[in-house]
């Protein structure tokens, strides 16, 4: 018995393109398999890591999967028949009867077009609308703060009189965006994130420092199961000595919290900021949101968690399924922490996972 005929892959965010495996192939290991025994087929529908729910694999280094989990499945993520289905089909059906069954359910995709951004304003300024700090001596793990996925704002601040010269996080987890006095000086993520690095602080009078760490999921098996504490669960050291202070500002960015941004405050580029965009349609049906001209961040529809979106790729559009649309008026709302945004965001009528690679 297989139970887990490999007839795909995952992508991981960064890799150079969106993994495929030839059906012909695939066609000749089912072959085989239907000779000998029996066989699950993983994937057999493709599926989404819908909002902060992709997992992640290691091997030397942290490597997250995307926000799709399409697998190059026979069923693809937005439930199309692919070539894929046809020629296993094909296959199984010299071993057993296979009853044709007429399908109920039309699906159609829809481009919707661009829609500008029409509210823009930045974390830091809205900060105290969506979430409440909570203060500690040393620095608490997202765990710790009853909190499981999404983004932590870590902030303290530095006495003046200082010459800070070396950066360093013990235990922390995975990606970290470091920012003195609201100028990004550090952004770490996998090993870097715990390396020493040399910095350049003069610390003339009493500045913040803030720390925003996201969670960009945990490790799925193997030795690293039971080291998936998120955020910052150690220390932080400054010239090797540790910083002590901190107020913990919770961010899961679920619609509990961001329905109370301000965007009446201040909006920055160069910070970590929130982007709201309104679009009517008259016909709810599938399609697919590109984030081509955005950097990194999330993705927000109506009330619902739709994913992450990575300008590293490969992955380049969101499934957007037809029900999680309204006839009327909709609302996405963008988190981008890299300060690359665009103006608009398009709604395409094709799923693109990036170049393929077989």
């Amino acid at each position: 018995m297989c139970m887990e005929f490999w007839i795909g892959w995952f992508d991981h965010w960064g890799s150079e393109r969106h993994v495929t495996t030839p059906y012909p192939q695939n066609v000749i290991d089912l072959d085989y398999m239907l000779q000998h025994g029996h066989f699950n087929i993983y994937m057999f529908h493709g599926g989404t890591n819908f909002g902060f729910m992709n997992g992640s694999n290691y091997n030397g280094s942290l490597m997250p999967d995307v926000t799709s989990y399409d697998y190059d499945a026979p069923l693809s993520e937005d439930g199309k028949i692919t070539d894929k289905y046809r020629a296993f089909k094909e296959t199984i059906g010299r071993y057993t009867d296979v009853p044709e069954i007429q399908l109920t359910t039309k699906t159609t995709q829809k481009a919707y077009g661009s829609f500008a951004v029409t509210k823009r304003v930045s974390l830091s300024a809205t900060l105290v609308t969506i979430s409440v700090p909570v203060h500690n001596s040393w620095p608490l793990s997202m765990e710790q703060l009853n909190q499981g996925y999404g983004y932590t704002l870590y902030r303290s601040v530095i006495q003046s009189d200082n010459q800070v010269f070396s950066f360093r996080l013990l235990d922390a987890n995975d990606r970290a965006l470091v920012f003195l006095d609201g100028k990004k000086e550090l952004a770490l993520y996998g090993r870097k994130l715990l390396e020493e690095h040399k910095v350049n602080w003069d610390i003339d009078a009493s500045k913040p420092l803030d720390i925003l760490m996201e969670n960009m999921g945990r490790v799925n098996f193997g030795p690293y199961l039971n080291r998936q504490k998120k955020g910052i669960y150690g220390e932080v050291l400054l010239n090797n000595h540790t910083q002590s202070g901190w107020e913990h500002w919770t961010l899961p960015m679920d619609w509990n919290s961001l329905k109370n941004i301000d965007y009446s405050k201040e909006y920055d580029i160069t910070q970590p900021s929130f982007y709201q965009i309104e679009f009517d349609v008259d016909e709810c049906a599938d399609t697919y949101l590109d984030m081509s001209g955005w950097g990194k961040g999330f993705v927000l529809l109506n009330d619902f968690q739709l994913g992450r979106f990575w300008d590293a790729g490969p992955q380049k559009t969101l499934y957007i399924p037809a029900p999680l649309l309204r006839n009327g008026t909709n609302y996405v709302t963008v988190f981008e922490t890299e300060g690359i945004s665009g103006s608009s965001i398009t709604f395409t009528d094709s799923l693109n996972l990036g170049h393929t690679q077989k």
